[in-house]
């Protein structure tokens, strides 16, 4: 073969390698291009997701009814979906390019502005015995003593509307009715839904539930038992040296509550509680307790030989008493609640009356 033949022989492999390198370097740039433009995309989809979400809170704490369909906005569009409230998601899209932001509007009750709120009537019976409540009590009934008790009231007031005393329940089921044993029922669920699966223990029920502290609860956040009907799924909770400090659980009941509360104290814990039936506890010697307690019914505290506190908030739809055998009772308000920070499950308490807050955003 001759030199000619030879250079072109290495020409035409010169020209093949470069158009292989152009064609590779041309379609990375291509696809450089392109991840760069989605990347740009998802950006501002997320944005216009932030900014629906913003409109979204601001036509729901000034009750403006939320845009049906897509909105447009900037270059892209949001979607606002309040279907699934107090759950709230709103979608960006751009170039079809999407991103959801979600977090729940929730109407803190006014109760949760109370120490103890309660739809009914308060009854103190006592022997050589004190119950002192700071912050406020706010009853929609009539309160009463028997010559045995002395108390203290920061702020007592009776009389006082309902809506600013009780939290129904929401009408769940969609039938048009609110603050029905089917709505309680889905309350629970949609709470049991809202955690963490290994946050969660779920028990259906018809009898009695004995909750005692053990290694299975540490760390739990829900504990929800459920029967079929009003009065099933009662819970006796027995709580003692074990329960852990820095825990923070919910227990919610179809039926009763009993707690029986223990002679140790752990350190920043709170245990609190939802009930439909009502809510009983009893101590002896020294109890501490730190929670929001909530039925629907009514609450009993029997309390002997006890020098106990309270603190957080306690919300009865029905009638409060406080039997106090040589006892000194105190109960202190917790801003908690009220500043957004709830018991997990809580958020489901959710209405108009109170606070308007968003909490738990989330992507």
């Amino acid at each position: 073969m001759n030199n000619r033949g030879v250079a072109l022989i290495l020409f035409y492999s010169v020209v093949a390698v470069m158009t292989i390198m152009g064609s590779a370097f041309f379609a990375g740039t291509i696809s450089e291009n392109q991840l760069t433009q989605k990347y740009a995309n998802s950006t501002r989809a997320f944005w216009i997701a932030e900014a629906g979400l913003n409109q979204a809170y601001y036509n729901w704490v000034n009750n403006i009814a939320q845009p049906v369909g897509a909105v447009n906005f900037s270059e892209g569009t949001y979607l606002i979906n309040t279907s699934n409230l107090p759950n709230v998601t709103v979608t960006g899209t751009v170039n079809n390019t999407q991103r959801s932001v979600s977090a729940f509007f929730m109407g803190i009750p006014l109760a949760f502005q109370n120490t103890i709120s309660i739809g009914g009537d308060m009854a103190l019976t006592g022997l050589l015995a004190r119950a002192e409540v700071y912050g406020k009590t706010r009853i929609s009934g009539n309160y009463t003593k028997t010559f045995g008790a002395s108390d203290y009231f920061e702020d007592k007031q009776t009389g006082v509307s309902s809506t600013g005393t009780t939290i129904p329940i929401p009408d769940y089921n969609t039938n048009g009715t609110p603050n029905e044993f089917a709505d309680f029922v889905l309350f629970g669920q949609k709470a049991v839904q809202d955690c963490d699966p290994n946050e969660v223990v779920y028990v259906k029920n018809n009898g009695t539930v004995n909750i005692f502290p053990n290694q299975s609860l540490i760390g739990k956040k829900l504990i929800y038992v459920e029967g079929s009907a009003p009065g099933e799924g009662n819970v006796n909770i027995f709580f003692d040296g074990n329960w852990q400090d820095n825990e923070d659980l919910t227990i919610i009941s179809t039926g009763a509550i009993t707690y029986v509360e223990p002679l140790q104290v752990q350190e920043n814990a709170r245990l609190s509680t939802v009930s439909w039936g009502n809510y009983n506890e009893a101590s002896i010697f020294r109890s501490q307790h730190e929670s929001v307690i909530y039925t629907h019914s009514n609450s009993n505290f029997v309390d002997i030989l006890d020098w106990g506190s309270t603190s957080g908030n306690i919300i009865v739809n029905g009638n409060l008493s406080l039997l106090e055998v040589l006892t000194y009772e105190r109960y202190y308000y917790s801003s908690r609640a009220q500043d957004g920070d709830l018991p997990p499950g809580f958020q489901w308490l959710s209405n108009n009356n109170g606070t308007k807050r968003l909490l738990h955003w989330q992507e």
